[in-house]
């Protein structure tokens, strides 16, 4: 195997063949060579994201499933889930030694500053109306036929398929879960053709997007970016072409502005560095709080002292999942009522959501903590929902009551 020419790609995290530079590249360089070979390390990122049982579980079912999508091609995909990239390549050096690595990286519609560093501005609108391109067009898997190969020096441990946590596996799929999906790829670009083309999910987006029971209500994009199992400039090549089919309409606009929000937070954590997760947050300001941790416990258990409040905890805990009108009665409430810590329920947050990324989570939380890129909040208070009004728009049934009455049990 000495002799060989073995370029090596580092997932780092995304768990696709679609839409992956580094691998492209990964693969245009081992074509350079007669007999080049690809071998793909899954290993523990450098900044180490927290991860609760939910997401674990999707990120194991995307694994897998880009495992054996891998082996049918030959191409080992060799698994290190304790070790960083550089300290996996030093576990391999006495066995191979790649002529080049490759590292993925997170999925962006803009590889570079949208809006200069030094222009970035603190409002999503500004961002929105600044932007001095538009995203770049995804790429699609490549190739990988003849990149494989027999790799019987390697230890068989390393090649075996990933096997999911143990608090992951008994994170199994709430039967009333609004995201029952697994959490590989082509389940995430069938749900993507499923609501852009195979349904009028789309279409009718922004107006059920505020929903709170079921599937449809919204795209079920997100747990899928946060496992790196799809890709956000696919979801935005979509839109576009789904609007050269039938016309940009209310929905698919409202879409794209989604989608550029997620973009506002990521280059806005990078822009704000530490400040960006500070309770003061980008604005610098010391919210007032009361560090009640018995009140913080109790919260924890879904007990809150609002039975609307409970229930979006309850379907959090069970599920991963949470609407983004749940997300948002619930860190008001957390904030104005409670007056506990924002930052202690974004960490929690983080911990529980299937789709969980510290810089959407964040930029979320200080947004309503009045701290984060709320134009209303500069100089004023943070936005406070009246639940009572809240539940006639949005629940007038009490549907997503009934169903997530009961509590269920913290997860591990």
């Amino acid at each position: 195997m000495a002799g060989d020419v073995t370029i090596v790609l580092a997932l780092e995290g995304q768990l696709r063949l679609d839409d992956q530079p580094a691998l492209h590249e990964a693969v245009a360089l081992a074509r350079r060579h007669r007999g080049g070979r690809l071998i793909v390390l899954d290993c523990r990122p450098e900044a180490q994201r927290l991860r609760g049982p939910h997401q674990r579980r999707l990120e194991a079912q995307a694994l897998a499933c880009l495992h054996r999508r891998l082996e049918a091609v030959a191409i080992p995909l060799l698994h290190f889930p304790q070790h960083t990239t550089a300290s996996a390549l030093a576990e391999l050096r006495p066995l191979l030694r790649p002529q080049a690595v490759l590292h993925g990286s997170e999925s962006r519609l803009f590889d570079t500053w949208p809006v200069a560093a030094e222009r970035f501005p603190q409002v999503f609108s500004q961002f929105r109306r600044g932007l001095e391109r538009s995203p770049e067009p995804p790429l699609p898997p490549p190739d990988l036929a003849g990149l494989g190969g027999a790799w019987h020096a390697l230890p068989r441990i390393w090649l075996a398929p990933p096997a999911a946590p143990s608090s992951a596996a008994a994170a199994a799929a709430d039967p009333r879960s609004a995201f029952p999906f697994s959490g590989d790829e082509p389940t995430a670009l069938a749900r993507l053709r499923h609501y852009l083309f195979d349904s009028d999910g789309l279409r009718t987006y922004k107006a059920t997007r505020n929903g709170l029971v079921g599937t449809e209500f919204s795209a079920k994009f997100s747990p899928f970016l946060g496992v790196g199992s799809l890709s956000v400039r696919r979801i935005w090549q979509e839109v576009l072409r789904y609007q050269d089919l039938h016309g940009a309409d209310e929905g698919s606009e409202w879409m794209k502005q989604e989608l550029l929000w997620r973009e506002f937070f990521l280059w806005s954590e990078q822009r704000h560095g530490d400040a960006f997760h500070a309770p003061g947050g980008i604005q610098n300001r010391q919210p007032a709080w009361d560090a009640d941790r018995e009140r913080f416990a109790r919260w924890t258990r879904c007990a809150s002292g609002h039975p609307l409040i409970d229930a979006q905890l309850n379907e959090l805990l069970a599920t991963g999942y949470l609407s983004n009108r749940g997300r948002q009665w619930v860190a008001s409430h957390f904030i104005n009522e409670l007056k506990l810590p924002w930052t202690w329920g974004a960490r929690f947050f983080e911990w529980c959501l299937i789709d969980a990324h510290p810089a959407l989570n964040t930029g979320n939380w200080a947004y309503l903590a009045g701290v984060g890129s709320d134009p209303r909040s500069f100089g004023g208070s943070p936005r406070r929902f009246d639940l009572e009004r809240q539940v006639r728009l949005y629940d007038p049934q009490q549907s997503h009551r009934r169903l997530w009455a009961a509590p269920v049990p913290l997860p591990s």
